[in-house]
């Protein structure tokens, strides 16, 4: 039963390594590493039981499993599959360690830890602890994905810098190949910007003024605003779903974007003003449209 799961642990530790590491490794190779990975507890019926407990010996045993899964196609990649290996490894020991203490813990006996040393295998733990295998992997996979997805994202976000008359404000903005709003009279792209951005930049009742005045997408209070007198424009769109809106832009003296080592000024590109946040977790606080970009990269080319 120990082997067993030895097997299944040691399968579930390379697979994931594997994913960390960017390398395809076959199913039949994942198998006959696990298996030879969990034959290592047989050690204990033979004298050399204490050198498989040693520090040392784990170290080495790791290496030589390492070396068979991956192979070594340089120092660099060997040592960067060893340092995931151990990362799983440690994942997969806290996962499980806290599931089984959990577990014990809502047995409410006396004498926790001597007693918590000797029912570790114990039948309905070891139930336990292949139960928690899917548990770690889901796990896993989720923040897998979830590291790749953020990734992705933060590769199209560019640093925006707006600026009207003495007024500078700045912030993250995601490049967007799916915005294709423009002012249909100037036909200048339309970025969008929250306005939690202009917080600072306004006093505070005319932040007010203008909250209320694009929460309620009230038009006809847009002859109330005083200030950035000349600069204030309005973009029909269209949703999903939705009928026919205006959004409250506003033409600013420069736009300048920086992304991928580059900047690029603009004159011509209007910013929407939205009274939501754009991302749930605040990672940008505009969005931008990619076409300019791509159009200023040609020109520059």
């Amino acid at each position: 039963m120990l082997w067993g799961l030895n097997v299944i642990i040691h399968l579930v530790l390379f697979a994931g390594t594997a994913r960390l590491i960017k390398r395809k490794l076959s199913l039949k190779r994942l198998f006959i590493v696990s298996v030879i990975g969990s034959c290592s507890i047989f050690i204990v019926l033979t004298p050399f039981e204490l050198w498989l407990v040693h520090p040392l010996g784990k170290v080495l045993l790791s290496i030589v499993l390492v070396f068979a899964a991956f192979g070594f196609p340089s120092l660099f990649a060997f040592l960067q599959s060893l340092f995931m290996f151990y990362v799983m490894s440690f994942l997969a020991a806290g996962t499980i360690t806290a599931i089984e203490t959990m577990r014990f813990s809502l047995q409410h006996r006396e004498g926790f830890l001597s007693e918590y040393a000797a029912s570790m295998y114990s039948s309905f733990s070891i139930i336990l602890i292949v139960f928690s295998l899917p548990v770690l992997w889901l796990t896993f996979k989720w923040t897998d994905n979830t590291t790749k997805a953020r990734k992705m994202q933060w590769s199209k976000l560019a640093t925006v810098t707006i600026k009207v008359e003495n007024t500078t404000w700045k912030g993250e903005a995601l490049i967007d190949t799916g915005n294709q709003l423009k002012d249909p009279v100037t036909r200048s792209p339309v970025m969008v910007m929250q306005i939690s951005l202009l917080r600072k930049e306004l006093p505070e009742e005319q932040f007010k003024q203008l909250e209320t005045m694009l929460h309620h997408k009230r038009i006809e209070d847009l002859e109330y605003v005083t200030w950035w007198e000349g600069r204030w424009r309005l973009v029909p769109y269209r949703t999903a779903g939705q009928n026919m809106q205006m959004m409250f832009a506003l033409k600013p003296d420069l736009v300048t974007v920086q992304f991928e080592e580059k900047q690029i000024d603009f004159d011509t590109i209007l910013v929407g003003l939205e009274s939501q946040s754009l991302s749930s977790n605040e990672d940008f606080q505009m969005i931008i449209p990619s076409d300019p970009l791509q159009a200023s990269a040609h020109e520059s080319a």
